[in-house]
């Protein structure tokens, strides 16, 4: 069995939710076999009645855990409060920080900066227009993996079910540049599109 951070492409899929405001997601190899589960910790019933309350919860921070294919916590990422731009802390399971994927606000399109656990900068994520292709760039503008984002079936349209594909270019990356290009995938969407339903 392959693992999520040895795996080219890493597919990211959540599952279909109706009315459900809880952040999950799925990841497989370009063969559709399972890598990882991501799924919301520490989010208890008082949040769960906010957030159905709420219109648009695209700003509340958000806990996730990553188990591998063999249910072992690898990665924790958490999403802080956010009313324009969010920073995203990148963790051991433990919560030691790994690195930061930070939103950075342009006009008109979607970008992030990839960061270090002392805030010094490792690369940067430049989104299009339509916040549908993305490409990762480390700190000398070197392109170095891509995330797309694929158009929802028909049956997904209102289930508030996205997919991307991450394209990691190198396997040899040094760390923590390789966790949070990994980490990108998840958290591209977990910041521009969960809770704007």
């Amino acid at each position: 069995m392959q693992d999520l951070f040895n795996t080219a492409p890493i597919v990211v899929k959540q599952p279909k939710r109706f009315f459900i405001d809880e952040s999950e997601y799925h990841c497989y190899d370009r063969n559709g076999r399972h890598l990882a589960h991501v799924h919301e910790v520490g989010l208890d019933g008082g949040m769960k009645a906010l957030r159905f309350m709420a219109g648009n919860t695209a700003g509340f921070a958000r806990k996730l855990m990553v188990n591998d294919a063999w249910r072992r916590p690898r990665l924790y990422i958490e999403k802080s409060w956010a009313l324009w731009t969010a920073s995203t802390t990148i963790a051991h399971p433990d919560g030691t920080p790994i690195g930061y994927i930070d939103q950075d606000f342009k006009l008109f399109k979607a970008g992030f900066r990839l960061l270090d656990p002392w805030k010094r900068h490792l690369g940067t994520i430049k989104g299009d227009f339509w916040g549908f292709d993305f490409k990762i760039v480390d700190h000398t503008d070197h392109e170095i993996a891509k995330v797309n984002r694929q158009v929802a079936d028909l049956g997904d349209l209102f289930t508030a079910a996205d997919t991307y594909v991450l394209w990691p270019r190198y396997p040899t990356l040094p760390e923590p540049l390789k966790t949070l290009v990994i980490a990108s995938g998840i958290t591209v969407d977990l910041v521009l599109a969960e809770g704007k339903r």
